[in-house]
């Protein structure tokens, strides 16, 4: 055997590292891309969902607050009314004592 029988010569030539971390890059540019705008709907979602339960949630105060009025109303005039008195005794109207406190 001669030295000529084991020279290996490649037939091809060999592959850069480019290619492949360029595919690398723009996958991971892709993923990043997708999970951004992922985020940005969870976003929007909830948004959304917040606006549109916080305006039941003001309403609902609002008549709370109206309710309370009138409540402390009747209240008031069941002192010196007897139909008022009626109600406050047949719903048992009574005033807490924080809210005594607060009125004081």
């Amino acid at each position: 055997m001669n030295d000529s029988d084991f020279d290996y010569t490649p037939t091809h030539q060999s592959m850069s590292a480019f290619l492949p971390l360029m595919l690398l890059g723009v996958s991971l540019t892709l993923y990043l891309i997708f999970q951004i705008s992922s985020i940005w709907n969870q976003q929007t979602a909830l948004l959304t969902a917040r606006i549109t339960t916080e305006a039941p949630s003001l309403q609902a105060r609002q008549k709370q607050a109206g309710l309370e009025r009138l409540v402390m109303d009747v209240l008031q005039a069941s002192a010196t009314d007897s139909d008022a008195r009626d109600l406050v005794t047949k719903y048992g109207i009574r005033m807490d004592q924080s809210v005594a406190a607060q009125k004081k």
